[in-house]
């Protein structure tokens, strides 16, 4: 653990989620965020490697980074953030240094969120966004960070269920993949962010009247014998990292090409911090990963 990701944890802990911490406060959180997470984006004002815009599709507001056209490889990027908060800095970074460093065009869908919404509504997004990027014969990969990671995990799975073609690539960032929080959590290393009983309210609202078990909410319960190639991430100081490491272990067994990358004492979707030896590393590992060149 490198003293600048030292820094990072101790950060996290000060600006700790106050809603991670009860019931009570994931639910005041949601109903603050009903009230504006309806809001159009605004793509952050900043210095910007790959050509950036945002656009209307199927319904969504996309941000785009490079041209569809000129890239090599399309990522589909599903954002975290407890499918209650909305895309923040760190993912708009990490997206433009992704699809420069990969020659990749990526969507990155603004798709809507809890409370306001459930799962129903980003899956018909995410569908057809696929299907477009299917026409360009090109590699696609479908990766997020956190709830976004669970949402791409759960929509391969939904792929094969459903006998629709598979991406060549799935990667996924401290993917949240029960949010039932039905494991077993207590010997879980210092984790500075999550908290089982609020994760789990969320979860609720997410999934509506879905069994907080299905498998396109919580992707640990579903069908993992058609996965493509799988690249995951998780830090040993997370609450998730049981649920990910279980999860590596049912693909193991199924045959499924995956490999899992252990930081060891680092955060919750550790590689997309900026800064961090260990965030650069799993970064150029990603971009490997797209480039089919690991």
């Amino acid at each position: 653990m490198s003293k600048m990701s030292k820094i990072v944890e101790f950060a996290l802990e000060k600006k700790h989620p106050e809603y991670f911490d009860s019931v009570e406060g994931a639910k005041k959180h949601m109903q603050e965020r009903s009230l504006v997470e309806d809001e159009y984006y605004k793509i952050p004002k900043m210095i910007y490697r790959t050509q950036v815009e945002s656009r209307d599709m199927f319904g969504c507001q996309m941000v785009l980074f490079n041209d569809v056209e000129d890239a090599e490889h399309l990522v589909i990027y599903l954002h975290g953030g407890a499918y209650v908060d909305e895309i923040m800095i760190p993912h708009i970074t990490f997206c433009d240094k992704l699809a420069k460093k990969a020659n990749a065009c990526v969507f990155a869908p603004i798709y809507p969120l809890a409370p306001n919404h459930i799962y129903e509504e980003t899956y018909d997004i995410v569908e057809n966004l696929y299907k477009h990027l299917l026409t360009f014969d090109k590699p696609i990969a479908i990766m997020g960070d956190s709830a976004g990671g669970g949402l791409a995990v759960a929509f391969c799975e939904y792929l094969a269920a459903n006998g629709l073609p598979q991406a060549e690539n799935l990667i996924a960032i401290s993917p949240w993949i029960d949010i039932s929080m039905s494991g077993d959590y207590d010997e879980a290393e210092f984790d500075p962010i999550g908290g089982k009983d609020a994760l789990q309210e969320i979860g609720k609202a997410w999934a509506g009247d879905l069994d907080l078990k299905d498998y396109r909410v919580s992707p640990l319960f579903g069908e993992v014998e058609d996965l493509p190639k799988t690249t995951l991430f998780v830090g040993t100081h997370e609450i998730l990292y049981s649920d990910i490491r279980k999860f590596y272990e049912r693909l193991n067994d199924a045959g499924i090409d995956v490999e899992l990358n252990i930081g060891e004492g680092m955060n919750h979707v550790y590689p997309i911090y900026p800064l961090v030896p260990e965030s650069k590393e799993a970064f150029n590992h990603i971009v490997n990963v797209i480039m089919n060149q690991d």
